[in-house]
């Protein structure tokens, strides 16, 4: 499969001189003859070995797609040739990437879940980590490489794949982009750039993608936290709501983990710039830890920006909720008001609105929000629920019936409803 070269160099100087050069180059033909016979084998165990992975990233809810290839045989060949140039051993054996899985995942957090997942799952051999070297004036992208056995059940009837290896990566899709450029346009046409202010264009390039992906994973976090306070903070509203139609008006206590001047933030309260959504999100905090003046306060105070009409809707909003939960209802609904005003699709303050005018007894106005929230968008179960209650304060139980259905037909899960629903058919029965 070798074939065993002597080289010999002169040079005509004022004598001769004899250079012995041995060199090991294997019978390409050979080779290819021995990769082509096993290559359907290859791809059998690969589709397995991506089957097997797939199922194990499932059970994690994650949004990751997979790319996998068998290696094709000048990629092979020529990998070769590149361990021979550099001294290393000839054994093929010792190329460990003729299977190769890629999990491409949206966000970097993700891929910490994913190698978790591969690493509980498969007999891990190596892990390398590339690109966490390079300096500010290197260009490449930073991947993690983990080198997994094939079990060995799937190699039974393949007795020469013996050991067989599966290169997997992880990346992001910015990565994955970079990985497919940089194969094309720096590894495979074996290009190293000379001059300083290309080099600089591709390291300022994998510099605004490093900072991208860290971006995304910020608005990401941000998001998820966002959405958090505001589920917590609408089940609070909804569970003052009581089935039977009777409010209870006092403001639950909730406990602060910190007290509430320190959720203001001092630098803001001195007219430091800072970004709307991280005052939203302070606002929204201050609001779940109880602390409603402070929350108001904040609020206030984005509203004196010069945001636009559909934002200072939503602040708007978000202030009429923490007057709600103060159970000072008219300035609730001046503030829902407002936000109607700015944005007329704001369906969540006619919802919102709807529910003050019920605490204030004005049923008329209340049934007209909730027309209106519904008429914008016919999915709420929450309003489905709140226009249930108005109905029930009315005694037009089978209305209310009528809305409770509606509201489990979109949410089967709603425990409050279905507790709801009970009372009214006791009403209906009697």
């Amino acid at each position: 499969m070798y074939i065993l070269y002597e080289i010999r160099y002169q040079a005509h100087t004022s004598g001769t001189i004899m250079l012995n050069s041995k060199q090991v180059i294997p019978d390409r033909e050979e080779l290819e003859k021995k990769y082509s016979a096993l290559r359907s084998s290859y791809e059998t165990v690969l589709f397995e070995v991506v089957s097997e992975i797939r199922d194990e990233l499932s059970a994690t809810n994650l949004n990751v797609s997979l790319k996998y290839r068998v290696k094709s045989f000048e990629s092979y060949f020529g990998k070769l040739l590149k361990r021979l140039q550099n001294g290393q051993s000839a054994d093929p054996e010792e190329i460990t990437d003729i299977l190769g899985v890629r999990i491409i995942c949206p966000f970097l957090e993700d891929i910490e879940i994913a190698e978790k997942v591969v690493r509980e799952r498969f007999d891990v051999v190596e892990v390398e980590r590339k690109g966490t070297n390079h300096s500010f004036r290197e260009f490449g992208y930073k991947s993690t490489h983990l080198m997994i056995h094939v079990n060995p059940d799937l190699l039974a009837s393949t007795p020469e794949l013996k050991g067989l290896i599966c290169e997997v990566q992880l990346s992001t899709i910015l990565q994955d982009a970079w990985a497919e450029v940089e194969h094309e346009l720096v590894y495979k046409a074996e290009f190293t750039p000379f001059d300083l202010p290309l080099k600089r264009k591709l390291a300022a390039l994998n510099a605004n993608l490093t900072l991208a992906d860290i971006i995304f994973q910020e608005i990401r976090d941000y998001h998820r936290e966002m959405q958090t306070e505001l589920r917590k903070r609408r089940n609070t509203l909804f569970e003052r709501i009581s089935i039977t139609g009777v409010q209870d008006a006092t403001p639950k206590t909730v406990e602060s983990s910190q007290p509430c001047d320190d959720l203001v933030d001092s630098e803001y309260s001195q007219g430091l710039e800072e970004s709307i959504d991280a005052v939203l999100l302070k606002a929204i905090n201050a609001h779940n830890s109880g602390c409603y003046d402070e929350a108001i306060q904040l609020y206030s105070r984005l509203l004196q920006s010069d945001a636009e009409p559909f934002v200072q809707s939503i602040i708007h909003n978000h202030r009429g909720m923490a007057y709600f939960s103060k159970s000072e209802y008219a300035k609730a609904v001046a503030d829902f008001t407002s936000a109607v005003n700015l944005d007329a699709m704001n369906f969540r303050a006619f919802n919102y609105r709807g529910i003050s005018y019920r605490l204030l007894k004005d049923y008329a106005s209340a049934l007209n929000d909730f027309n209106a929230s519904l008429a914008i968008n016919a999915y709420q179960p929450e309003s489905y629920y709140s226009r249930a209650l108005i109905y029930y304060d009315l005694g037009d139980y089978p209305r209310a019936m009528d809305d409770c259905m509606q509201a489990l037909n979109l949410k089967p899960d709603m425990e409050a409803i279905r507790k709801f629903v009970e009372v009214i058919k006791r009403h209906i029965f009697s």
